[in-house]
């Protein structure tokens, strides 16, 4: 595969589904910055389908472990990056707020926050029109946090949007290692 920006890839990825009537087998490796599991919308519809035959899919993706962040300002009081600060004004959504009952006290996490991500990060509630603004699901906004893709990749595939500077900013700021919950000691 050969792209120039994200917009080809998802040209290429397009292309690719169109082929689906002539050829029965694609395999690829998954590119940089991006989870190709995040364009599958049923990863293991077809594996199911194929299984056994001279085509079986190896859809080898699947998410087994999630993780979100319940408490932005105080995920946030606990992050040190290195390098230049950075500021933003988050729109954070929530979709848990309609699943709880109206009489819980939390109401997750939606909201307008002023963001600082830097060897002091915060995440104070609030609006400033001067900054930058990202919009993102809490979610996304967490695997952003995590380190599990990168801004740029996000905006490809997940619920996260923002100024191209604002999103390259994030790639330069949030430079974490590949989360793995499964590690063993």
């Amino acid at each position: 595969m050969a792209y120039q920006n994200y917009a080809q890839f998802l040209e290429l990825m397009a292309l690719l589904k169109t082929l689906g009537d002539q050829v029965r087998v694609i395999n690829l490796r998954e590119p940089s910055g991006i989870q190709l599991q995040d364009l599958l919308k049923q990863p293991f519809k077809h594996r199911q389908m194929t299984r056994k035959s001279e085509f079986e899919i190896g859809v080898w993706s699947g998410a087994y472990w999630q993780a979100r962040m319940n408490d932005i300002p105080g995920c946030l009081a606990k992050t040190h990056l290195e390098g230049k600060s950075i500021r933003f004004q988050l729109q954070l959504t929530d979709p848990i707020e309609k699943l709880l009952d109206t009489e819980e006290t939390w109401r997750g996490t939606s909201g307008e926050y002023i963001v600082t991500l830097g060897e002091e990060s915060s995440a104070v509630r609030g609006t400033d029109a001067s900054l930058p603004v990202l919009t993102a699901t809490v979610n996304a906004f967490s695997r952003l946090w995590l380190g599990v893709r990168p801004a740029t990749g996000l905006a490809v595939t997940d619920s996260i949007s923002g100024s191209p500077e604002l999103l390259t900013q994030l790639d330069k700021v949030l430079r974490l290692p590949t989360p793995h919950f499964d590690w063993e000691y």
